[in-house]
């Protein structure tokens, strides 16, 4: 294993950092509103008997993480070579692209039929994902950069990252709904003006030299695929995948759809809970997604500190805490009961992606001269979650409305604990490897990983 040079691991070296969490503030928010957005425009098509319905909602938003999770290896290894900057820059203007098309049914016909809502939906949701598989490995990398050599930095800086995507989400939350209701087929032109921001933002803030470039040198193709095949690369991945088709049910359009939408459920509370109240739809995600952005903070003074592994075990478990809760709560036990135990899993599951960038990030410090494709692998983790769960998102909600969401919430989770514990073995046998390594050449393994404290 390479260790950074000092020059390399001086994170003071690395600038930019403010910005590029404030412009993933902005991406999230917009991206996060135009989803919801998307949801209520789905609910306007179908009052006005367009043939639309969850499982089509769930599929066009999906494209945006199919885009992403192509793209993203790509652009991350390209952003090795040429510098983090010029990529943020155009990430945000390729999604402002996007969100513009959204509408576009609509102001071609007062009646559009199913197949063009498909074409301009489905291209605008492929924009967008462009612009996300862009702008993550590029933004990843330059804080992995920024934090070699100080690990509880790269907790910090990981979990703030988080914390702007979660609070990008709890602000988009509050305003896609809103704004659409106030503003109707307008609103996805307010949300291309807040991508044109982040980018300015990058433009203005991060300097023009290619700071997230750590080797200048170049690779072969076949040395970074047998990057991203590494043995712990390859365990880590089924679960981070799991948990982010978790999020994918309940941070895109289908959650919209079905808080909103006019079909009911014989014994469940929430379906259609909200049709007609766009503002208060809004408040409840905005405050759920605000609190879990609020657990976030509180999981950053502990990440970076603790052992990798079980964080991320005792973080999935959360997800189906939660989920009983909000079950229960759907049918009909009192929210005094329900929300303690809601928020308990909310706090606990907050902790996860913070652990998961954070021993991504570890993983990357072996590999400086390719750490953007390595980050990229976030962004595949990011578009085949996502596309997974608002695929199955759609046919559960098809199925049970809103306890379909639950049940599978807590299937994926599941999966995601056997994936854990698999990818615990892996790293047993890495530190074995390390140790005996060191031994065979007669230096001292220093541990980086907490997973390697007694």
């Amino acid at each position: 294993m390479n260790g950074p040079s000092g020059e390399d691991a001086a994170p003071g070296r690395v600038h930019g950092t403010g910005a590029v969490i404030v412009a993933q503030l902005l991406l999230r928010t917009a991206s996060a509103a135009g989803a919801l957005a998307l949801g209520s425009y789905f609910v306007d098509l179908s009052r006005d008997g367009a043939p639309v319905g969850a499982v089509l909602l769930g599929v066009l938003s999906g494209l945006s993480f199919l885009a992403e999770l192509v793209l993203a290896p790509a652009a991350g290894s390209a952003s090795d070579r040429r510098g983090r900057r010029v990529f943020l820059i155009v990430a945000p203007l390729l999604a402002a692209a996007g969100i513009l098309l959204t509408p576009g049914a609509s102001l071609i016909a007062a009646a559009p039929s199913v197949a063009l809502v498909v074409v301009v939906v489905g291209t605008s949701r492929l924009l967008d994902g462009a612009g996300a598989a862009i702008s993550a490995p590029a933004t990843l990398g330059l804080l992995a950069d920024a934090s070699d050599g100080d690990r509880a930095r790269r907790g910090r800086v990981t979990s703030l990252y988080e914390l702007s995507s979660s609070g990008g989400i709890a602000l988009g939350a509050v305003a896609g709904p809103l704004l659409f209701g106030a503003l109707g087929l307008w609103s996805f032109a307010v949300l291309c003006g807040v991508y044109v921001v982040a980018s300015v933002i990058v433009l203005i803030f991060v300097p023009p030299s290619p700071v997230g470039v750590s080797t200048p040198t170049r690779t072969r193709a076949t040395d970074r695929i047998r990057v991203l095949l590494q043995p712990r690369l390859l365990a880590f991945l089924p679960a981070w995948i799991a948990v982010n088709a978790i999020l994918g049910i309940w941070v895109t359009s289908q959650i919209t759809f079905v808080l909103a939408g006019d079909r009911r459920a014989e014994g469940q509370s929430f379906p259609g809970a909200f049709a007609g109240n766009e503002a208060g739809l809004s408040a409840v995600l905005g405050v759920y997604v605000l609190v879990f952005s609020l657990c976030i903070l509180a999981w950053a003074f502990f990440i970076g500190r603790l052992p990798t592994v079980p964080v991320l075990f005792i973080t999935v478990a959360g997800a189906i805490v939660a989920s009983l809760g909000l079950m229960l709560a759907n049918h009909g036990l009192p929210l005094a009961v329900a929300l303690p135990l809601v928020l308990l899993g909310v706090f606990l599951e907050a902790g996860f992606t913070p652990a998961a960038l954070t021993h991504l990030s570890d993983i990357s410090r072996e590999y400086r001269e390719n750490r953007g494709l390595i980050m990229g692998a976030y962004s595949v983790v990011v578009g085949a979650g996502y596309l997974l769960g608002n695929v199955l998102g759609g046919v559960f909600a098809e199925w049970l409305l809103f306890d379909g969401l639950a049940l599978l919430t807590m299937a994926l989770a599941v999966v995601a604990l056997v994936a854990i514990a698999a990818m615990a073995v892996v790293e047993k046998r890495s530190r074995a490897g390390d140790r005996r390594h060191g031994d065979e050449s007669g230096t001292t393994s220093v541990a980086t990983d907490p997973n390697e404290h007694p």
